[in-house]
């Protein structure tokens, strides 16, 4: 099997999940650990919130809409983190740095058999990343993910956090149907199954 090629989350060059580094900026783990500080520790609701930008009756709707996600996909995972990040650095850099350091996935979820997703929003800079794990990379290409978050932005720019995150998350959904509704034809199985009967699961 072809590894599915991925991008530097600095530079953008393309990588495989078998690159120990990035060939052009020579992005890595290693070098990544030493210059992001502490990791934040994230909550187990799926959502992390470290500014004082919503309250309890502000966090309850993008629960719900996460709860709402795993239900109907049980084999993902999404983590949503709003938080104010390091100028100095891309927040994909950020957002790919915490995902491979901060403990998100289950110890058995790595490379192929990792379907986590992480969603980075930053509210005083009023810009969203998102990032996903190896498993979801040759399903949700970069262009879908990147338009589901720009989607989101104005909603964010206008101070509607909660907004922006449920924009994002059901967006996520939508794309995920889709990967539904096509993965048997992309692996040529005879079938008449649908979303629904599939339980979401690939």
């Amino acid at each position: 099997m072809i590894p599915p090629v991925i991008q530097c989350p600095y530079c953008r060059t393309a990588l495989t999940e078998a690159s120990p580094a990035c060939p052009s900026c020579q992005l890595d783990l290693e070098r990544a650990n030493k210059v992001m500080g502490p990791i934040p520790l994230l909550s187990g609701s799926g959502l992390t919130v470290l500014t004082q930008s919503l309250d309890g009756a502000g966090e309850r709707p993008m629960i719900r809409r996460l709860q709402a996600f795993h239900r109907r996909f049980p084999q993902c995972r999404v983590h949503v983190l709003v938080a104010r990040f390091p100028e100095a650095f891309p927040p994909a850099s950020y957002l790919f740095w915490l995902f491979n350091s901060g403990g998100l996935s289950e110890a058995g979820h790595i490379r192929g058999k990792n379907r986590d997703l992480l969603v980075g929003i930053d509210p005083f800079l009023q810009n969203a990343g998102l990032i996903v794990g190896y498993g979801l990379e040759p399903f949700l290409s970069q262009a879908a993910l990147d338009r589901t978050v720009a989607e989101a932005v104005p909603k964010l720019q206008a101070g509607d956090l909660s907004g922006g995150v449920i924009e994002i998350i059901d967006g996520l959904s939508e794309l995920m149907e889709d990967v539904c509704r096509e993965l048997p034809a992309m692996l040529g199985l005879e079938k008449e199954l649908t979303v629904e009967n599939t339980g979401g699961d690939f």
